[in-house]
């Protein structure tokens, strides 16, 4: 049976929509409390996702500064201890001068290089580095980077071989910068390879058109799972591995951070006990033709 209104159509009309009114606002009412019940949860997640995140990167921080402090250390110790020894004039000493000088140097050398990884570092986190573009033939910067770490491969009987089919191939880059990155993936390459090992250096094109450079190593590798972690500040790989080996393991993440400040990305495959290969791609955009050939 329907239902006839016999009242005002005005008065009838004023309160259909009133109630329709009321419903509505009951109705949209509960939406938004569910809309910002749901805002509210997804940023509670988020916020506590922020403060696992950040409790993470202390704890990454701490590590990294308590294993700082043992580098820091090192050097230093053998600094002051072979100078207090020239210090006190031991006659009977006097013929090893040379060698304890030779031992102060290098230790202070890699003070020297702990001390520039950590303000390269904090440079290009506070976005206070900036590039010196020059073209320049990429077979320069390697072979430059090469010689530099030479006598280090030398003395552990490493060879490094060059296979630069596209060494005249010009590119824009700051070259100061993409020598250290070179630099520093060859010092990576040399520390954890084995006497008689190998490191090949190789370039080419891919299929966009960007300049790739290859640095192979047959080194002990890198476990699947740590891949990214030695890419990250602050992380450090297996103890086996830090202890057995002099540095601050920023190399890697310096050397990823100036090539993503050229537009480029670094790239790591590895096999555990095998070898790691380093992957440096610059954009097609840096790349400027190729040096004339020299009589």
């Amino acid at each position: 049976m329907v239902s006839v209104h016999r009242g005002k159509p005005e008065a009838f009309l004023e309160n259909y929509c009133s109630r329709l009114g009321t419903l509505l606002e009951a109705r949209y009412t509960g939406l938004a409390l569910l809309a910002a019940k749901q805002e509210a949860d997804a940023a509670a997640q988020h916020a506590n996702e922020s403060m696992l995140e950040a409790k993470a990167a202390d704890l990454a921080k701490t590590r990294f500064l308590a294993n700082m402090a043992h580098e820091l250390r090192t050097p230093l110790n053998a600094i002051i201890g072979f100078s207090e020894i020239i210090k006190l004039d031991a006659i009977q000493a006097k013929e090893r001068y040379p060698q304890y000088a030779e031992y102060i140097h290098d230790a202070g050398i890699l003070l020297l290089n702990i001390i520039n990884g950590l303000l390269d570092l904090a440079r290009i986190q506070a976005g206070r580095v900036d590039l010196d573009e020059q073209i320049v033939a990429v077979g320069e910067l390697i072979q430059s980077a090469v010689r530099t770490i030479a006598p280090i491969a030398e003395r552990k009987s490493i060879y490094v071989d060059c296979e630069l089919a596209h060494a005249s191939t010009l590119i824009a880059v700051d070259q100061t910068k993409f020598r250290q990155i070179i630099l520093n993936l060859l010092s990576n390459g040399v520390k954890f390879t084995e006497p008689q090992g190998r490191i090949l250096i190789d370039s080419g094109f891919d299929s966009r058109g960007d300049f790739v450079i290859s640095i192979k190593d047959t080194g002990i590798g890198i476990p699947p799972e740590h891949l990214e972690r030695v890419l990250s500040p602050f992380e450090q790989v297996a103890d086996h591995l830090t202890k057995e080996n002099e540095g601050t393991g920023l190399g890697l993440p310096i050397a990823r951070a100036l090539i993503e400040l050229h537009g480029g990305n670094l790239t790591l495959s590895s096999d555990l006990g095998a070898g790691t290969t380093v992957a440096l791609r610059l954009p097609h955009e840096r790349i400027h033709g190729v040096a004339p050939a020299t009589s």
